[in-house]
């Protein structure tokens, strides 16, 4: 056996130790086993505190070690057990301990251990999760939402699906609903609420997946998954940095029949017949503000860290960003036709830099007029006229635009990576904004929604050219 699953063995026991909060003789008898049987000496008791749990678990489950995962599985279920009682937290690291270590169980997961978020999500909690809309498996989860809710409720767990929480905020009273986000967030303006409402009521479970598990916390494996129960185990240390553990079971259309497995699973683990029940479930006119809700509404009233839309509208001459309710201020029409000019260029920008030789030179010369001509239809449409629009060719004339541009935007607070949405310099010398086009969106002549950068008149009349 390595060094280092002796280090992965100490960790996976002082978690389990720890996680009742109560370390008692019984216990430590076990642990001075499991020292000798596996050969933990004081410095692999050190360099355990510096590896996650899920670290740990994944190097017992690829060491090839005949027989390691099996006999470290019954040891874990002996530990636990020790003082004659398996806590309800226990519990909750020996079922991904089992689905990862127990060949025979018809379940099989994954652990994550990443750095506690701000998004903090509460210990027990289930949530359904996906990349992209899985109609045979949300059909099925819809079909037996009370069953698959009142199995993980009874054995105390509280189960997460986004859509039904959606549905529960789009079937409230508008102005109810529009009441209860103002009271909330009393500072946001009545476009702000507006703009929160949607969006709120269009969140999806894809979007949440992506947005809030992998963005916010920072759990990237979950960027390719297909439909699966994502449950919070627990919290730990790695040195002195706090982490949050947790367990992925793949789900299909039979999610009920997992759930059950799951939760028979677990429940066979713990030693009492009393159990502690989460009661919490919105109803009729209710909302809760409290753990998973308050968070999922302060993601949309408290404005930080948000990957928010831009709206263009060159009628107006306004750029607004809607999910953090700013405008960006201190900008002339020339900037905000720049800005406008940019998100149509989308990831080639375009290059300034003088090319050496002269046929190269040539080339550069056409490119440059096209984007002169290009700019002056969008410096236009905000109001301007085309004669006078600034010639971006001319260095003394680009730069101080530039400038203002990135001042501007470098000021706004509350957007998740706010250089994505400033003017970059790439390398090799070309100048872009790096937001996908999905959440751009430009106002239309005497409309008052936006639509879709690509299908706006803004985008035709730079296409055209």
């Amino acid at each position: 056996m390595q060094r280092g699953h002796k280090t992965a063995i100490a960790r996976i026991f002082s978690d389990l130790i720890k996680a009742d909060r109560i370390v008692d003789t019984a216990e430590m008898e076990c642990w001075r086993n499991i020292c000798d049987k596996y050969g933990i000496d004081r410095d692999v008791r050190i360099e355990a505190r510096e590896i996650s749990f899920a670290d740990a678990l994944n190097a017992i489950c690829g060491s090839g070690v005949p027989g390691l995962k099996e006999d470290l599985l019954g040891d874990c279920r002996a530990m636990t057990v020790s003082d004659g009682f398996c806590a309800h937290s226990e519990a909750l690291l020996m079922i991904a301990l089992t689905t990862m270590l127990d060949s025979r169980q018809p379940l099989h997961g994954e652990v994550f251990s990443t750095p506690k978020a701000d998004f903090n999500i509460d210990i027990a909690t289930v949530l359904y999760i996906e990349k992209e809309y899985d109609p045979e498996t949300n059909r099925a989860v819809q079909t037996h939402y009370r069953s698959i809710f009142k199995e993980f409720q009874l054995a105390g767990f509280h189960f997460i699906y986004i859509p039904r929480i959606i549905d529960h905020y789009r079937n409230t009273d508008p102005v109810l609903f529009n009441d209860i986000l103002s009271f909330l967030a009393p500072s946001m303006s009545d476009t702000g609420l507006e703009n929160t409402r949607r969006n709120l009521l269009n969140m999806t479970t894809g979007g949440f997946t992506k947005d809030l598990l992998c963005n916010k916390c920072g759990i990237n494996e979950l960027r390719d998954t297909i439909p699966s129960l994502l449950i919070k185990t627990g919290n730990s240390f790695v040195g002195e940095d706090q982490y949050a553990n947790y367990l992925k079971i793949e789900v299909d259309e039979d999610i009920a029949d997992t759930v059950r497995a799951f939760v028979d699973c677990f429940s066979e683990m713990l030693r009492s017949d009393t159990f502690v029940i989460n009661t919490s479930e919105e109803r009729d006119n209710q909302f809760h503000f409290h753990g998973f809700y308050k968070q999922l509404l302060d993601i949309f009233l408290v404005r930080r860290n948000i990957r928010s839309a831009v709206h263009i509208n060159p009628y107006r001459e306004e750029i607004f960003f809607p999910d953090i309710d700013t405008k960006a201020t201190g900008l002339h029409r020339r900037e905000r036709a720049l800005y406008a000019l940019l998100l149509c260029q989308g990831a080639e920008g375009f290059n300034f830099s003088s090319p050496r030789s002269a046929g190269e030179m040539e080339i550069y010369n056409r490119r440059v007029d096209w984007l002169r001509r290009r700019y002056a239809a969008i410096y236009e449409m905000f109001g301007g006229s085309k004669e006078i629009a600034p010639d971006l060719g001319v260095p003394e004339i680009r730069r101080p635009i530039f400038s203002c541009l990135r001042r501007s935007i470098k000021k706004l607070q509350g957007l998740y990576n706010p250089d994505d949405y400033n003017v970059t310099k790439r390398t090799d010398g070309s100048f872009s904004v790096n937001i996908e086009p999905e959440i751009i969106f430009v106002y239309q002549h005497g409309s008052n929604e936006p639509v879709p950068l690509k299908e706006s008149e803004l985008y035709r009349r730079w296409s055209e050219i």
